[in-house]
């Protein structure tokens, strides 16, 4: 056992913990689904009536993240469009596990939701669950220790069934063979990358060839969708530094949670195990000879420990357990540990593990912490609690106003002491300084009423962040002269022509290797350089890489490239394959020499486990791909709207 003691004071594990009454929905491994108590009309799995908040907010999430990647743009509707597919397909196969292990009545025990939050590094400090830390971090994420607990018991249950269809999954020897054949394949092969800008000061369009692009390009160049906008915003970082903290209101708040402050006592034992096995009567008689021993006069427990335990971890400590509450040992053991007194040795304990002969090295009292030693940690909750109630209030207060005050945003900025901002270009496509372009900003910013001068409702950006604005001076695309745009079309006309020069010279190149002409020599005359760099300090330069052996994860090449590289099929005995891969702003050509399937090898440790996974994760896919077909959903087609 004491291997198993000692063992939860590095992992928390699965030591016996005094029972908690918990129960629980799907979280952290599945975080995307959220079943609260507020439930929308905008999906439905199987007749549930699912709430989509998260689902929406991590839409926002990943949309403000393009927003950043696309600064200077709209974001493609391809994009936003897969956003929505992907994060609507997590949710729903989330939703669908939680069904079925409700349906086919998996079980976690209260134990082993104690043991996994225990495990959770972000709830641990030195090492070890620190129960102020995980309240104090679910207090900021709004979540109760009932509703975290309650999810993390059935993301277990979740896991059980994902973790059941992994261990059913199997590999046959054929099947391995070929996936390492595969995954470990490599190809002689060398490249050239030839980018556009090699070319672009080369082209000098003609004013036909401008005008041309122009006349075919007009929405290009509409001047941008703007209005002026003001704003006061509302947040609670804001509410958060107004709150003014007093020693009588902390202190009271100190005595609501006087409970959670109670340092239960602690003891410091050793022991010697003696493993039942499969004599236990034997065992027994081990464990009361070791006793005597231990009891005699001048006996060195640890020594004993060390010669005779088989808690192999805690032997080599002479026995040493540490320092422990009473919940973190099994029954037996516990009971007896805390009815000694200290220096006393137990007569040998019997538990599922084996016979204990126990040393009681020291007892630390349990206390109540108090209002001094706790005051630190408990001002920044009490503040934060206080600003959530307030900002709350204000927030509710801040959209009554709105509406009632449509036409000025003074009512309300005097009234929650808010200092209206203003933006004086504030495009659809990209927000505006202060203001980011959130889709809920946008939209309203451009609503019918709002540019009527009307105020619009509050707008929670994010959780904690509230804006109400109104709009003026709506300036709408308007098409721009060729003239003041002569330099934009300039610069896209000559991007287009190097792109069809650098196109033009890989297809030249692809023929002279079909001709059987070497790498080497057919890229003579691009004046190329040797060794790739794909983002290199003289854009220009042609970058070339003699032939060698790559592989499927080959760093430092283009990931197009590699791919279209291993799409190619092997050429044949005396010949060689080359293709054009289109690199973005570069043309890459390769030459393939030869196709070396990959050997199983075990010196270089390969073996089935990543094989088994990926299949696992083959058939968890499956699964849910199963339970789609079989299941009536329901979607909103304004779901993200």
């Amino acid at each position: 056992m004491l291997q198993w003691i000692n063992d939860r004071f590095k992992h928390f594990g699965w030591i016996l913990l005094a029972p908690l009454a918990l129960s629980f929905a799907l979280w952290g491994v599945h975080g995307l689904v959220d079943f609260s108590s507020k439930l929308d009309k905008g999906l439905k799995v199987n007749g549930e009536e699912l709430s989509v908040d998260a689902l929406r907010n991590s839409y926002q999430d990943q949309v403000t993240q393009l927003h950043r990647m696309i600064p200077d743009g709209e974001i493609p509707a391809s994009l936003l469009e897969g956003a929505r597919r992907s994060l609507l397909d997590r949710y729903v196969g989330a939703a669908l596990l939680n069904q079925q292990v409700t349906k086919q009545h998996f079980v976690v025990t209260d134990q082993q939701v104690v043991e996994s939050i225990r495990e959770i590094p972000a709830f641990q400090v030195g090492g070890h669950f620190d129960r102020d830390a995980y309240e104090g971090l679910l207090r900021q994420q709004g979540l109760s220790p009932q509703r975290f607990e309650a999810e993390e018991r059935q993301s277990l249950r979740s896991r059980q069934l994902e973790g059941g269809l992994v261990v059913s999954a199997f590999v046959t020897p054929q099947e391995f063979n070929r996936t390492i054949a595969l995954e470990k394949e490599s190809r002689d092969a060398g490249y050239v990358l030839i980018p556009q800008a090699k070319y672009l000061a080369q082209m000098n369009p003609d004013a036909a060839a401008l005008s041309a692009y122009y006349n075919a390009h007009k929405q290009d160049f509409l001047t941008p969708d703007t209005v002026s906008v003001d704003y006061v915003e509302l947040t609670l970082d804001s509410v958060t530094a107004g709150v003014t903290v007093t020693d009588e209101a902390l202190r009271g708040y100190y005595d609501q949670l006087k409970d959670r402050y109670v340092e239960p006592e602690k003891r410091r034992a050793r022991h010697i195990l003696i493993q039942s096995g499969t004599d236990d009567a034997k065992a027994k008689a081990r464990a009361e000879e070791l006793y005597k021993q231990a009891s005699a006069a001048n006996a060195d427990f640890a020594a004993l420990a060390k010669a005779n335990s088989q808690d192999t971890v805690s032997a080599a400590e002479g026995g040493d357990l540490g320092w422990a509450e009473k919940t973190f040992f099994v029954a037996p053991f516990a009971d007896a540990l805390f009815a000694m007194k200290t220096g006393e040795i137990h007569p040998p304990v019997k538990t599922q593990f084996g016979w204990h002969i126990i040393k009681l090295d020291g007892v630390q009292e349990g206390h109540q912490k108090s209002f001094d030693e706790v005051r630190a940690t408990l001002e920044p909750e009490f503040r934060r609690n206080e600003a959530e109630k307030l900002f709350g209030e204000q927030q509710e207060k801040i959209d009554t106003l709105a509406f009632e005050n449509a036409g000025s945003l003074e009512p309300l900025a005097k009234a929650l002491k808010l200092n209206v901002k203003s933006i004086a270009d504030f495009t659809r496509a990209n927000g505006g300084p202060g203001l980011p372009a959130d889709p809920k900003v946008v939209a309203a910013a451009f609503s019918t009423d709002v540019l009527a001068g009307q105020n619009s409702r509050a707008i929670e950006i994010k959780p904690g962040d509230v804006v109400v604005l109104r709009a003026s001076n709506h300036r709408a695309p308007t098409e721009q002269t060729e003239a003041s745009v002569h330099d934009q079309v300039l610069a896209q006309v000559k991007l287009q022509m190097a792109a069809k020069a650098a196109q033009s010279a890989a297809q030249a190149l692809m023929g002279s290797l079909s001709q059987g002409m070497p790498l080497a020599q057919a890229i003579a005359s691009l004046g190329s350089t040797q060794g790739v760099d794909v983002s290199p300090a003289a854009p220009s330069l042609v970058r070339y890489q003699p032939i060698k052996s790559l592989g499927r994860r080959e760093k430092g090449v283009p990931t197009a490239l590699i791919e279209a590289l291993f799409k190619a099929p092997a050429p044949a005995v005396g010949k060689t394959g080359s293709g054009v891969v289109a690199l973005g702003d570069t043309v890459g050509v390769y030459s393939l020499l030869a196709v070396k399937p990959g050997v199983v090898d075990d010196k270089d440790g390969t073996d089935m486990r990543p094989v088994m996974r990926a299949q696992g994760s083959s058939e968890v896919a499956a699964y849910i791909a199963t339970l789609k077909a079989k299941s009536d959903i329901k979607i909103d087609p304004k779901l993200f709207d």
